[in-house]
């Protein structure tokens, strides 16, 4: 299904691909994370939540800005840089938001 508009062109397939790579990309920096530290208990689902909102947050992002907007630009490798920015800093205020949620960040 797509959505077409004077300004861009919405494709929901593709958009759906890039949250789903965005979860597992934070899913996957979320486990970095957890071996680093070594502990494993049962208050780490709620982190694991708002982390993954935070990660199909930042594919969304990613789509609409690099293959939307700016999809014919010749500065694609600073527009893919400031996703890259953006997704890590939506990464690191929903991991904190679902740590202040158990408490543990305070």
């Amino acid at each position: 299904m797509t959505l077409s508009n004077s300004l861009f062109h919405l494709n929901f397939t593709q958009l759906s691909k890039r949250a789903l790579q965005g979860i597992f990309l934070a899913l996957l920096l979320f486990s970095i994370l957890l071996l680093i530290i070594g502990e494993v208990e049962s208050w780490i689902y709620i982190p694991m939540f708002t982390v993954s909102i935070g990660g199909a947050c930042g594919g969304i992002f990613f789509h609409l800005i690099s293959e939307n907007w700016f999809a014919k630009s010749n500065y694609k490798f600073l527009i893919n840089a400031a996703c890259a920015l953006v997704f890590l800093i939506g990464f690191w205020l929903s991991l904190v938001f679902g740590l202040a949620q158990v408490g543990l960040w305070n």
